[in-house]
């Protein structure tokens, strides 16, 4: 993804909001009472929530606001935001988020001070101070790998240190602009769900580390910006799927869908 805005400021925070503008405007709240000592911008872009989002997130004068004439998903509305971006990092924020401390400067003075070619993320909190998931696995594509996972169980524990992660969750991803020029942006053919693990993949191929900070506090309402339901599962495996077809040989790909298949049968 080619982005032409010069670099004037350290931060660029993106927010997609979709029919949140409470949550949305709670999160920029946030940002101003805890952010200090980095200058920063926060572009909001709607993803044409024909609600009443634009009206009320247009009266905020502290956003740069982009509406978006159509709903393109969670990785087109950040890379709408991505391009008209000024930021020497991108923190892209989901709208059901809460800074709890100068989270903002902890990362960018982390992001100075280590190796440049890493993307960072933080322990989420939820509203009742218990953990909520920060970090997860790349999906098995090859059938060794898969044959792997099968004797060495996933551990979501967290440990609380600064630590590399296969992936980040999504919900906060603190990103070098470096990273978005050489491996490009989102995957707008996923629509919702798996994007982030799409685009640290193809990080990871070009050598930038996943790593989880421990001083950045951030709150997450996990579900608040989304509710569950048949049609959200179906869009999750949709994206599932393409992902799968993208990066597995055609044998590969045949077996995982014959395997999910008898999964099905099963359930």
């Amino acid at each position: 993804m080619e982005l032409t805005n010069p670099i004037n400021i350290s931060v660029s925070i993106i927010i997609v909001n979709y029919r949140t503008p409470s949550l949305t405007l709670a999160c920029i709240d946030s940002i101003y009472a805890h952010t200090k000592g980095v200058d920063f911008e926060i572009i909001v872009v709607d993803n044409c929530s024909e609600d009443e989002s634009v009206d009320r997130l247009s009266k905020d004068h502290r956003i740069k606001l982009i509406v978006s004439t159509q709903n393109g998903g969670f990785g087109y509305g950040n890379n709408l935001g991505m391009k008209a971006a000024q930021g020497k990092y991108f923190f892209l924020l989901n709208s059901d988020t809460l800074l709890v401390n100068n989270a903002i400067k902890e990362f960018y003075d982390y992001a100075e001070s280590h190796d440049p070619k890493t993307l960072y993320g933080c322990y989420l909190i939820g509203d009742d101070g218990t953990y909520r998931g920060s970090f997860h696995y790349f999906p098995v594509l090859t059938i060794s790998s898969f044959l792997r996972r099968l004797f060495h169980k996933q551990d979501y524990t967290p440990d609380y240190t600064n630590r590399e992660v296969e992936c980040i969750c999504g919900a906060d991803m603190f990103i070098p602009r470096t990273a978005i020029e050489e491996c490009g942006g989102f995957d707008e053919n996923i629509f919702l769900y798996g994007e982030e693990g799409e685009l640290q993949l193809r990080m990871a191929k070009a050598g930038y580390k996943r790593m989880l900070l421990s001083s950045p506090k951030i709150i997450h309402l996990e579900g608040k910006s989304s509710s569950a339901n048949e049609k959200k599962r179906l869009i999750r495996q949709q994206s599932h799927f393409y992902v799968l077809k993208k990066y597995m040989t055609p044998f590969t790909y045949f077996v995982a869908r014959f395997y999910y298949m008898l999964l099905s049968l099963r359930s």
